[in-house]
């Protein structure tokens, strides 16, 4: 039986931006296109100085400037507290360029009243290709899902946090961002336990979004492998290992993760100049995933 769809104004949505050290022109880009349906825009800006000038941006954004990184699951759970009683959530970044429609296209798509989520399709910035979700099977193995051809939301178990659109009932379910992670893995863990959840997760091929990931990328024997910091590097590397411990997260999955992140940042090495660094960075990241160090890394 099928299942009618209660309406919902994008202005009854609450958008979450996330930023650190954005590109000031870009970020108001964003938060203009969202602002066009009537959301309501809260920016949280994780910057240690924060610079942004609340008169340069579109009339009605709210600015919430924490002057320190607290890391990105800290970040949208002060937007999450922020957005109040607002019966849905959208999480947007700075690296993300939505189209006008595009919000009003992803909340048509909503179920009020239950626990829903759906996602945009999410195009590479630069090389304008599809950035798989993910679909995992009864034992936990990973596979990539191409939505962009479909006609009808494709369900799926894993996929980026940017775009994302949520009713507040999911957040009621199985709560906010998992600030242990800091950053990298906190939209996958997230969804993971809305899977554990039973909290369907739907990709809207209408819904186009472009979306840069990393710093930049190089291909190398047909695989493209994305540029990170150290830094990050290490987070992606330590984060792999706390999936681990989640009872809720596939164990194939999760050693996949790692195998899969471990073999990219050792590739990584034939790209960068500081190789030192990324080694350091390399080394803490699997000492501080096995002894369970959580949250900022602490240099």
């Amino acid at each position: 039986m099928s299942q009618q769809i209660q309406s919902i104004s994008t202005s009854h949505v609450c958008c979450v931006v996330v930023c650190y050290r954005p590109d000031f022109q870009r970020l108001r880009t964003l938060c203009a296109t969202l602002r066009v349906g009537g959301a309501r825009v809260v920016i949280i800006d994780n910057s240690e100085q924060p610079t942004l000038d609340m008169s340069l941006l579109p009339t009605g954004c709210e600015l919430v400037s924490l002057g320190v990184n607290t890391g990105i699951a800290r970040a949208q759970n002060v937007g999450l507290a922020a957005a109040g009683t607002s019966e849905a959530i959208a999480f947007f970044d700075q690296d993300s360029q939505p189209s006008v429609g595009l919000l009003g296209t992803l909340v048509s798509r909503i179920r009020l009243g239950q626990a829903d989520i759906v996602a945009p399709v999410c195009l590479d910035e630069e090389t304008g290709s599809e950035l798989p979700s993910t679909r995992l099977d009864r034992l936990g193995r990973s596979v990539a899902v191409y939505c962009v051809d479909e006609q009808q939301p494709v369900e799926v178990d894993i996929v980026i946090s940017s775009g994302t659109v949520a009713t507040r009932e999911v957040f009621a379910m199985v709560g906010g961002l998992d600030e242990k992670f800091f950053i990298d893995f906190v939209d996958t863990e997230w969804c993971l336990r809305c899977r554990a959840a039973r909290i369907p997760i739907r990709v809207v091929p209408q819904a186009i979004m472009r979306h840069r990931i990393g710093d930049s990328s190089v291909k190398f024997a047909g695989c493209s492998i994305s540029i990170h910091s150290p830094i990050r590097c290490y987070y992606q590397l330590r984060n792999c290992i706390f999936m681990l411990r989640r009872k809720y997260v596939p164990i194939l999955f999760s050693a996949k993760q790692l195998i899969a992140n471990l073999g990219n940042r050792i590739l990584l090495l034939l790209f960068v100049k500081d190789r030192l660094s990324y080694i350091d960075a390399y080394c803490c990241a699997l000492s501080d995933g096995i002894r369970g160090q959580t949250g900022r890394k602490q240099i």
